[in-house]
């Protein structure tokens, strides 16, 4: 028997028991192989592809059999999935198996070697921050089931916090004790965890805040960041917040003159994608689906947003020029006051034209959607394209002019859950290390008396004239909250932060073969459902329909006929 193996009786979860049970301990996890039977007939049950995310050594004894009680107990809690397809949440199961060694030795060799290799979480102390109010509620439930069940057997050190009004996560991150946390987990949706970002990244320290890890739990409406890390059972979202493992996140700052810089972890809009996401705040009641019906009403509306788009070549490096250098106060590398921004002088409107290697993205005279993203998925619901790697250094933005409703239909249609839905042309795209945006008109999209046109000469289509739309300014939307439209000067961080991410993301070595393995079974089973997806994408236009009709019947109960609430809402 190898120094990894231990012969043990074994229990699972209270019920079987193998007299002559052999464990394998591995990187990361316990392969279980119990025998049953006599010598002649044999049956043998294994465990694969299961996580430890706790133990503990008994002191009742009562569960243990007489003839049994003067043996060692180790008891291991462990997430144990049923098939190869780790992104179906109901493919993990909580579960616990009991051990009994002939020996106190043989347990505390079990219990040691099971640290040495990484297959009991480290010690690590942990703030959990959960909104009752995320997505549709299910926030506070998913953490009472789930999240601090698993928690509490983990060994880990936990505080729990729950958030009280908008921005609360800013606060908390801005002012949590950085020696007393080494990681901030959100049980909510990308809004929260975008508050977390830019608490830390605000604060005097940021640059130690930084290096504190970030997790997700999903319990919102969006879920982008989680779908994008595979993370679809809240199981697996908690076993990576146990375990610990991390990869580099890169982030995006959005700056404006006069204004405190927005940090962003997921994307950016303007047009009709930052209006229907912002938009469907007004349907949080259908859950994921409210994405759909908001789109599917903005696409039958289509508006048209004026402006300039400039981009700078992916990792261009520069010295900064003498402008720059009289607007940012040179700052010791240690006592930076935020991360560093190479362009700012970009933002002052005496500069109308950015210098080379800035180009400028064709003005076709307007756009109809621009995005900006640094993870694959726009939402749960929605696998934008596998091109997108978010600890590349590289931003990715695609725009579009299109306006005819039928082009724009057919991606979101047959194409949000299959990653193609920059394949049937509606969109341009090109990889970029730095965006300066100018829109044709600035403001505060609620407040009309601060809207002005910069130069209504961009406006060159009679059309759009006619349609007044510099009197519109649209919304930039970041990470699914509103900012002001103005110019704004968007910069990359690459491998800013660190992400909480399952263990099939986690490569320590290349020998790390089960890691690999899961990578590879969650792979395939991401294309095994993007067939399906593709087949059948059609339903979900019916469930948008549907959900439209089912809006219409919710509000006429508060007084609103169904055909004025669906005329308000083509006109918003």
């Amino acid at each position: 028997m190898s120094p990894n193996q231990f012969q043990v009786k074994a229990s699972f979860a209270g019920q079987q028991r193998a007299s002559n049970a052999r464990l394998s301990l591995g990187t990361h996890e316990l392969t279980i192989h119990t025998s049953k039977g006599s010598d002649n007939n044999t049956t043998t049950a294994q465990v694969p592809y299961s996580c430890i995310y706790g133990y503990e050594a008994p002191n009742d004894k009562a569960v243990i059999a007489e003839q049994d009680r003067n043996k060692a107990v180790v008891v291991v809690h462990y997430v144990a999935f049923n098939g190869p397809n780790l992104r179906n949440p109901s493919a993990a199961k909580r579960t616990t198996a009991q051990f009994l060694f002939e020996r106190t030795e043989d347990a505390d060799r079990f219990t040691q070697t099971a640290r040495d290799l990484g297959a009991f979480p480290k010690p690590r102390r942990i703030l959990l921050l959960v909104n009752p109010n995320g997505g549709v509620g299910k926030a506070k439930r998913i953490s009472d089931t789930v999240v601090k069940p698993m928690l509490q057997h983990s060994g880990l050190t936990v505080k729990e916090q729950y958030t009280e009004y908008g921005r609360h996560a800013v606060d908390i991150a801005a002012k949590v004790d950085l020696d007393e946390v080494d990681s901030l987990v959100v049980v909510s949706g990308d809004g929260v965890l975008h508050e977390v970002i830019n608490g830390l990244l605000s604060r005097p320290d940021w640059d130690r805040a930084r290096n504190t890890s970030i997790g997700i739990v999903p319990a919102g409406s969006g879920n982008a960041i989680a779908a994008s890390l595979g993370i679809v059972s809240q199981f697996v979202a908690t076993l990576a917040a146990i375990r610990g493992e991390t990869s580099k996140l890169d982030i995006f700052s959005l700056s404006q003159l006069n204004r405190p810089r927005i940090y962003s972890m997921l994307s950016f809009s303007w047009g009709m994608m930052a209006d229907a996401d912002i938009e469907s705040d007004n349907y949080r009641w259908l859950g994921p689906l409210r994405f759909d019906v908001a789109g599917f009403i903005r696409m039958i509306r289509l508006r048209r947003y004026s402006g300039k788009v400039y981009v700078l070549p992916p990792k261009y490096e520069q010295t900064p020029s003498t402008t720059e250098q009289q607007l940012t106060p040179p700052q010791s590398p240690s006592h930076k006051r935020e991360p560093e921004s190479r362009f700012q002088h970009l933002l002052d409107s005496n500069t109308k034209e950015p210098p080379k290697p800035w180009s400028l993205i064709p003005n076709m005279p307007f756009y109809s959607m621009l995005l900006l993203l640094n993870c694959p998925n726009v939402g749960e619901t929605i696998f934008f394209t596998n091109t997108i790697r978010f600890n590349d250094g590289i931003m990715r933005l695609w725009y579009s002019a299109e306006t005819r409703f039928w082009k724009i239909l057919m991606p979101f249609l047959f194409d949000q859950q299959n990653g193609k839905m920059v394949e049937r042309d509606l969109m341009k795209d090109l990889e970029c290390g730095g965006i300066l945006i100018v829109p044709g008109v600035e403001g505060k999209p609620d407040d009309p008396s601060t809207h002005t046109a910069i130069d209504p000469n961009w406006i060159i289509s009679p059309s759009a004239k006619s349609q007044g739309i510099y009197q519109k300014p649209g919304l930039f939307d970041v990470d699914g909250e509103v900012m002001p439209t103005a110019r704004t000067l968007i910069e990359i961080h690459p491998s800013l932060m660190n992400i909480l991410v399952p263990e099939w993301w986690y490569h320590k070595d290349d020998d790390n073969t089960t890691a690999r393995a899961h990578e590879s079974a969650v792979i395939q089973a991401t294309k095994t459902q993007q067939k399906v997806c593709s087949t059948f994408g059609g339903v979900s236009v019916v469930a948008t329909a549907v959900a439209v009709v089912a809006a219409a019947v919710f509000l006429s109960v508060n007084g609103h006929s169904p055909v004025d609430f669906l005329q308000s809402t083509l006109h918003l």
